[in-house]
């Protein structure tokens, strides 16, 4: 279930999740259907960002992802803790592309 910015949203996309605002109210059920005035409304009550049906798919390529990471980590991989997050999230990443 892939989590879409409301800007990407098109017509007929299903919720996957409840809409809910600050206070716990259900703004749009699971299972909605997506229309050009559900995307307008949800802007306008500024949701950034929804669950709908479908698999999820990364945005960048495995060998983007891990050199990413490999950057982040560049200066505090010698850090307590800091080795293993890096090697932690680096076989998450690869856990995603299988």
């Amino acid at each position: 279930m892939p989590k879409v910015g409301v800007n990407n949203l098109k017509p007929g996309m299903k919720l996957s999740k409840p809409v809910v605002n600050e206070a716990g109210m259900i703004l749009l059920g699971e299972g909605t259907e997506i229309t050009n005035a559900l995307i307008e409304k949800l802007q306008n009550m500024n949701v950034s960002s929804v669950f709908v049906e479908g698999i999820s798919k990364p945005q960048k390529s495995k060998e983007d992802a891990l050199a990413e990471i490999d950057a982040r980590f560049k200066k505090t991989e010698n850090e307590p803790h800091m080795g293993m997050l890096k090697r932690l999230i680096k076989e998450h990443v690869e856990g995603l592309y299988k």
